[in-house]
């Protein structure tokens, strides 16, 4: 009997109880787990694909492109440094730079700006840096509120620039300038419906915004080449004010004179035209150069970012030096080509400016038309160049292809991307503006404060306070410029390559999808 009880099969039947394993395995809600671990089972397994791909994409082959832009550039720049030479030689050799009438006395270590009787020491100086330090840190302070409050900076920079128009069109309204009242008045209007309709695209500049300002402080190089570039213009700027100085007072003493009766400068030859143009030519396509490079720069740092943090590829250990590289060499004469355009249209448009201003009515406002016309070209060809140079950047693709690629993105994309411009600008430029008034202010305070003795009447006040706003403006431009980067950067690779995004940052991807569905589509 007890035989019979011992070996119960029920309890074998129980113990391992099939049911359990029925059960267990509802991991076939493996059509349910991926909602919540979609932003980690699934990128951790298709990752090292992905990379490659990306990688393919984001750092081609090194390949130069457009090298006849580049020998074009290169031909010109040797053009320039011979001209140069002759002119500040003959400087030198006529001695124009040791005239005894400069009022500049280093010995007194002060500045005398001659006609206008302003002369300034030490203390001044010492103001103007203090203005500079001043204006660099209000605007990394502004950086980090873009980050941190950047919808209510949109809001706020928005309805402040469409209250400048109507105050505008008040102040005129009071001077009696009626047309310019009613002109403000109407664009006024205009930004105020835009405004209105632009209300639901907010969120998504927001989002753009803050996540670029995040990124630009970690890759503070991007900071550092606005810097460089500055320093670049001003020297560049101070070398062709002595060289077109130098060539003008060469050729008009040989082949120039002054006709005593009628005033009129008679030369022998064109040539002092043809040099001046070239001159004005070469600074334009130079300074048009050194822009880029930075704005190409910036490009590639933060498409980095975007394609490749947060693989197992990684951005690297400078990110931006590897890209300022890049723009420096494989893609340089991509970027003289583009420079060209710019360069020639802002020749052609200062060539017709000084028609503009001839004693000749009729060929005066005939070249005011054209110039006009040129300026709207040019402002048309700059903002396209904007967002061709950021495929340059990421793809490294001739001027050309990327133009090509440009004017389909603008097509697809066109509206979003002047919205988000015209949002994200507000916020840049307002900025910028109440930075240059802050140190403008503190300028002014000094002055009140310390009374230096080069102002004791008050005369300097004006001029001071103007160069500490013009400082402080610069300083945050030079911050502003490198998030405007940012922002083409990042919304050119959403338009192109939303995917990327999607592998590498699934949470800010699902943020940006659910403010702007058509980023799931691409272009």
């Amino acid at each position: 009997m007890s035989n019979q009880y011992y070996p119960p099969p029920p309890q074998q039947q129980y113990y391992p109880p099939p049911p359990q394993q029925q059960y267990y395995p509802p991991p076939v809600s493996n059509t349910y787990a991926p909602v919540p671990g979609n932003t980690y089972a699934p990128p951790s397994y298709e990752q090292a694909p992905t990379t490659n791909q990306v990688a393919e994409k984001w750092e081609p082959k090194p390949k130069y492109q457009d090298l006849w832009a580049l020998v074009l550039y290169l031909v010109q720049f040797a053009g320039y440094v011979a001209l140069s030479y002759v002119g500040i030689k003959d400087l030198i050799d006529s001695g124009t730079l040791n005239n005894k009438h400069n009022s500049t006395s280093i010995s007194q270590r002060s500045i005398n700006t001659g006609d206008s009787g302003i002369t300034l020491d030490a203390k001044a100086i010492v103001l103007l840096v203090l203005a500079l330090v001043l204006g660099f840190f209000l605007a990394l302070i502004y950086m980090l509120l873009m980050q941190r409050f950047p919808k209510p900076l949109i809001k706020i920079t928005l309805w402040l620039s469409i209250a400048t128009y109507f105050i505008a069109a008040v102040i005129y309204g009071l001077s009696r300038q009626y047309v310019l009242a009613l002109i403000f008045a109407v664009f006024g209007v205009i930004y105020l419906f835009a405004a209105w309709t632009w209300r639901d695209r907010i969120p998504f500049a927001a989002i753009l915004l803050e996540t670029v300002t995040s990124i630009t402080k970690k890759y503070y190089g991007t900071i550092i080449m606005g810097f460089a570039g500055l320093i670049l213009q001003v020297g560049w700027s101070i070398w062709w004010a002595f060289t077109i100085i130098g060539v003008y007072h060469k050729i008009y003493t040989r082949d120039c004179q002054k006709d005593p009766q009628t005033g009129n400068i008679r030369c022998k030859s064109p040539a002092i035209i043809v040099a001046m143009v070239f001159l004005l030519f070469s600074f334009y396509w130079t300074s048009q150069i050194i822009k880029t490079i930075v704005h190409v720069t910036d490009a590639g740092a933060y498409a980095a970012y975007y394609f490749l943090e947060g693989t197992p590829q990684g951005t690297g250990s400078a990110p931006t030096l590897s890209s300022l590289k890049r723009a420096c060499t494989t893609s340089l004469g991509s970027i003289c080509f583009g420079s060209l355009i710019i360069a020639a249209l802002n020749t052609m448009k200062a060539i017709f400016r000084t028609i503009a201003n001839s004693d000749d009515g009729a060929c005066g406002f005939l070249a005011c038309c054209v110039e006009y016309l040129l300026a709207c070209i040019e402002g048309l060809v700059e903002y396209f160049n904007h967002y061709a140079y950021v495929q340059v950047a990421i793809y490294g693709k001739s001027y050309c292809t990327a133009a090509k690629d440009t004017w389909r993105l603008i097509k697809d994309r066109g509206i979003e991307a002047v919205i988000n411009d015209n949002l994200i600008g507000n916020v840049l430029t307002m900025g910028a503006i109440f930075i240059g008034v802050l140190c403008g202010l503190f300028g002014y305070a000094y002055l009140v404060i310390v009374k230096p003795d080069f102002n004791i009447n008050g005369q300097n006040t004006l001029f001071l306070v103007l160069i500490c706003f013009l400082l402080g403006l610069m300083m945050t431009i030079v911050v502003t410029d490198a998030i405007d980067s940012g922002v083409t950067t990042t919304f050119v690779a959403l338009a192109e390559d939303p995917d990327a995004l999607r592998r590498t940052k699934p949470e800010l991807f699902e943020r940006i999808r659910q403010r702007w569905p058509r980023v799931v589509q691409g272009v």
